[in-house]
């Protein structure tokens, strides 16, 4: 890695930890009219085997009573990365197995399987790259109403945070949604991987 890119990977760092601070006086009130709202954040991981990655998590509550009765089917969370060489590279975004976690019926666990969709989530018109959660069927189903905490790695850094409108989509039946989510979403970066030893002085600085 270049000296510049070094300095530029630092920068972020010390940005994002002041835009962190910023964050903690944002908060995700929904308008009236909207079925899904949250919060994103974005730190560097401490598992291994993600070095050169991002971990973004995603905080969100959904209220479907208005959607013809339907439950959560799935969410999805469009990236807004605009034109974007690199978007469909094998890597960009990856997941745990459990992609995430929330409240279902009865107060039971529910566990969300994350895909990439990179052309777009096809219940959705837009065709820009998507995040998308579907619940696993373990026995626990949504309910109308519920929350989650959701989870994907990337190797794009994160932008400013603030307020994104229609960037959370959600699918209830056959209707779709949209609503907003304060924070933060990747930035397009096509480059070379981040050198693990970057990284391990990264991590330090932001811990």
């Amino acid at each position: 890695m270049t000296g510049n890119g070094r300095h530029r990977i630092l920068t972020r760092i010390a940005t994002l930890a002041i835009c962190n601070l910023t964050l903690l006086a944002l908060t995700a009130v929904p308008s009236a009219a909207q079925a899904v709202w949250g919060m994103s954040t974005a730190a560097v991981p401490d598992a291994p085997g993600f070095e050169g990655y991002w971990l973004y998590r995603l905080n969100i509550e959904w209220d479907t009573t208005g959607l013809g009765g339907h439950s959560m089917s799935h969410v999805s969370f469009f990236l807004e990365l605009g034109v974007c060489d690199c978007a469909c590279d094998e890597g960009v975004v990856t997941f745990d197995s459990v992609a995430g976690t929330g409240v279902g019926l009865d107060g039971c666990e529910l566990e969300f399987l994350g895909l990439y969709e990179c052309r777009g989530d096809p219940s959705f018109p837009d065709d820009t790259p998507t995040v998308k959660y579907e619940h696993l069927e373990n026995g626990c189903e949504p309910d109308e109403a519920g929350t989650a905490t959701l989870c994907f790695y990337s190797r794009f850094g994160p932008g400013d945070p603030r307020v994104h409108p229609g960037s959370l989509g959600i699918k209830a039946g056959t209707i779709t949604e949209v609503g907003d989510i304060t924070g933060v979403l990747p930035l397009c970066e096509c480059g070379s991987p981040v050198e693990q030893a970057t990284w391990s002085l990264v991590k330090s600085l932001y811990r």
